[in-house]
């Protein structure tokens, strides 16, 4: 299994802190990036934006995430994403910052995300919460 960090998830959380993903992952192949949760409120909280000016669909992710249904209802069972290419076009369209910060994604990360997802576009990913 290859294990891919945002940079939020390469930082030990401060004493108090829990260690929790947002885990993005292969079926087929078991590799997974793993995302922070506030990394991932800045990812979604951005496509949603990007949703209401008309410039990207009303994707799977956002729709589980806005809505606490699938891998963000109350019993967090996983899902798996069914419009992978949008969902791509989507994040394509989303600026990160230039260097880390604690509640936002990089855009290095956004890029290693997308890398993710195209790699593994023909292939089931499923989404999680490790709380």
């Amino acid at each position: 299994m290859k294990e891919i960090r945002t940079s939020g998830s390469k930082v030990t959380p401060p004493w108090g802190a829990f260690d929790d993903y947002v885990i993005l992952e292969s079926i087929e192949t078991n590799d997974r990036v793993l995302i922070r949760p506030e990394e991932f409120q800045f990812l979604t909280s951005e496509l949603f934006n990007n949703w209401k000016k008309g410039k990207s669909k009303y994707v799977q992710l956002l729709r589980e995430w806005n809505e606490c249904i699938g891998f963000n209802d109350v019993d967090e069972n996983p899902s798996i994403l069914s419009d992978i290419k949008d969902t791509i076009e989507a994040i394509k369209l989303i600026t990160g910052v230039d260097k880390p910060e604690h509640t936002k994604l990089t855009n290095t990360d956004t890029k290693l995300i997308i890398d993710f997802l195209i790699k593994n576009e023909n292939n089931k990913i499923k989404i999680w919460k490790d709380f």
